[in-house]
């Protein structure tokens, strides 16, 4: 019997998580990446107890855990410091039956790469054109070196929130809807973030019209985000010191994480998510994964984590049903719980963000007032989720 094959368009988080949950199940895969090159790019991601589950599916959930920092809890303030809430990592832990980590995304990727064959990454292929069939796809991508055509039994579009193969598959779906906020986010380094002494926390701080959140990720860096209101296609001024005194006043330590880091790891995208729904996630043998399905805004902590969620529940779909079954009942599994997150998520976005006072002030009284557990029970939707069965722990 030959072995099935599967073409991913896109090496990002989803992509990798699926070309390894697939090659563990004994598919040959190769993954292109329009980059020219796989180089460590980004900045920190958090992993929820739900994405940690799934790694522990595909067996990497140790190295997670070795490469990754525990977060002690998460906490929410507001800009003069007061704390509105706060959930122990020990109490989530018991809950959800893993604890959130924190990392840089380029030590994630590194992650996820080190089980793949050595053959399966390709960059400099960027996806151009995709024809789905009953038994087959085929995908055609430009190189520099001209264009190819690869088929294989099953194609996995990963390609992100602007994804070119949905666009091809539903040429009438509107696309990405603009969240109302841009971010930035920044890497403070070992050596400067040591002196600032910040706990392995999970902090976000609200305003109005912005917020401002940390993590210890590791090798004893601190990741940071900075969520500005701003209108669609503005193009704020790429300066650091300029964010700075757009933060100037917040509790400590945001203004000494701001001062600790270095111009070139400041990094700024609008946010966009998938507010309309897809009819679909199927379409013949082609699966859209990952943002490319269900874009969501950061409000949730969720982009990778659902989509390692994706991967895992793919390959285990199509393992237990055959192809044409799995892929009808991956649609089936992740499209109900993915919109619903990327729906939620847009409507977060707009609370959080809010500039008008009375609303604000309305959010943190609210907040507030929420004991622990029911804190806890409030992001219960996103963590509850568990792997097939047959995880790797």
């Amino acid at each position: 019997m030959s072995t099935s094959t599967a073409i991913i368009i896109g090496a990002g988080i989803g992509g990798l998580a699926a070309a390894h949950a697939l090659q563990r199940d004994g598919w040959r895969v190769t993954a292109y990446e329009q980059a020219p090159a796989i180089a460590p790019v980004g900045a920190g991601v958090g992993i929820a107890p739900n994405a940690v589950k799934a790694l522990d599916y595909l067996g990497l959930g140790q190295a997670l855990r070795d490469h990754g920092r525990r977060q002690t809890g998460l906490e929410i303030r507001l800009r003069r410091g007061g704390l509105v809430g706060h959930i122990p990592a020990a109490d989530i832990e018991r809950r959800y039956g893993a604890s959130f980590y924190a990392l840089h995304r380029a030590e994630l990727h590194r992650l996820l790469m080190a089980g793949l064959n050595p053959d399966t990454l390709r960059s400099g292929h960027r996806a151009e054109k995709i024809t789905p069939g009953p038994d087959a796809a085929t995908v055609t991508l430009s190189t520099s070196n001209g264009t190819v055509s690869e088929t294989a039994d099953l194609v996995v579009a990963a390609d992100g929130v602007r994804s070119r193969l949905r666009a091809a598959l539903l040429p009438d779906y509107p696309g990405p809807t603009y969240a109302g906020y841009t971010v930035w986010r920044g890497i403070v380094p070992a050596e400067r973030a040591e002196p600032l002494g910040i706990p392995a926390i999970l902090s976000e701080t609200w305003g109005h019209g912005a917020r401002f959140g940390s993590a210890t990720i590791n090798d004893g860096q601190i990741y940071w985000f900075a969520c500005e209101s701003v209108p669609e296609h503005a193009t704020p001024e790429h300066d650091l010191g300029l964010l700075a005194a757009r933060f100037r006043g917040w509790h400590d330590p945001i203004p000494g994480l701001l001062a600790a880091t270095p111009e070139d790891t400041l990094l700024r995208h609008d946010v966009y998510y998938l507010r309309a729904r897809l009819p679909g996630f199927v379409h013949g043998r082609v699966a859209l994964l990952g943002d490319a399905a269900h874009a969501v805004t950061p409000d949730i902590g969720q982009g990778a984590c659902l989509a390692i969620e994706d991967a895992v529940t793919l390959a285990a779909a199509i393992e237990e049903n055959g192809i044409d079954a799995g892929l009808l009942a991956y649609d089936e599994l992740r499209r109900p719980r993915t919109e619903r997150m990327a729906r939620t998520s847009g409507k977060l976005g707009r609370i959080m963000q809010t500039h008008n006072p009375a609303a604000a002030l309305l959010r943190n009284s609210i907040a507030s007032a929420l004991p622990t557990s029911l804190l806890i029970s409030a992001v219960g939707t996103a963590l509850a989720w568990t792997p097939p069965l047959g995880a790797d722990t």
